[in-house]
C-alpha cells in the first residue's frame, strides 16, 4: 500500500490517494522476518529458502556448514511455530 498527500495540507480536509498493490514475495518475507524478530542472518537464510534453495546451496551461499543451516533454521522454526521449511514458507509467502 502507497499512500501520497494530494496538494498542500490543509488540515481536517487534507486529501490522500492510496494504492493498493500486490506485495512481491522478497517483501512478504521481509516483513514476515522482522514481524518475528528473525536475526539479520536468520533473514537471509530466508530469503535463500524463498528462492527454493536447498541446504547445501543456502550453506554455500552463506559460507556455512550445512549442520549451521540447521541450527539457523530451528531456531527460525522456534521463533515463527513452525515445524518444517515447507510450513514455514506457506506462512511466509502466504500460501497457508
Amino acid at each position: 500500500m502507497r499512500a501520497a498527500r494530494l496538494g498542500p495540507p490543509t488540515g481536517a480536509d487534507a486529501q490522500i490517494a492510496v494504492t493498493i498493490e500486490e506485495s512481491t514475495a522478497t517483501e512478504r518475507t521481509a516483513v514476515f522476518a522482522r514481524a518475528c524478530g528473525l536475526g539479520v542472518r536468520e533473514r537471509e537464510l530466508l530469503h535463500h529458502l524463498s528462492t527454493g534453495a536447498d541446504t547445501r546451496t543456502v550453506a554455500a551461499r552463506m559460507f556455512l556448514s550445512g549442520n549451521t543451516v540447521q541450527d539457523h533454521l530451528k531456531s527460525i522454526f522456534d521463533k515463527t511455530g513452525t515445524r518444517s521449511r515447507r510450513a514455514l514458507l506457506s506462512r511466509v509467502l502466504g500460501t497457508a
